[in-house]
């Protein structure tokens, strides 16, 4: 499923111009997972969220809108992969978050079965292969 039903649902108040901004985009963000109802003015009921995203519902809401206004601002994306890239940048595993084996498995496996494993959303390789020579000549000039 591509949703997963949040157990205590959260309330998220907004500026004028995000809500107006969340409205506009309202069909992309429910199309990517997130389920939510108008909750008063300018604020929004937070139901749900995409499936397999961990964390808090209303950090990572509030963390998505800020990234799809900072692409906006930044790059010319279809509004559908603008929100699907703030997603994956403000869900994503921040450096130092320990994973269970199953999940360090299951991430290799979702990248190499993605349609371009090679770099992350913003651009950046997801990984580098070192031969023994490179490697040698990197760790011993360190």
């Amino acid at each position: 499923e591509l949703s997963q039903q949040s157990l205590f649902p959260q309330v998220v108040d907004l500026s004028p111009a995000d809500f107006a901004l969340v409205m506009e985009i309202q069909k992309e963000i429910m199309a990517i997972g997130f389920r939510f109802e108008l909750f008063g003015k300018n604020s929004l009921l937070i139901s749900g969220m995409p499936s397999g995203i961990h964390g808090d519902a209303k950090e990572i809401f509030e963390g998505l809108l800020e990234q799809f206004k900072k692409n906006q601002a930044e790059l010319a994306l279809p509004l559908h992969e603008n929100v699907a890239r703030s997603l994956a940048k403000r869900a994503s595993i921040k450096t130092g978050d320990l994973l269970e084996k199953e999940e360090m498995e299951a991430l290799v496996e979702g990248l190499f079965s993605s349609a371009n494993p090679n770099f992350s959303p913003e651009g950046k390789p997801t990984f580098f292969i070192f031969d023994t020579l490179m490697a040698d000549t990197y760790f011993n000039h360190r």
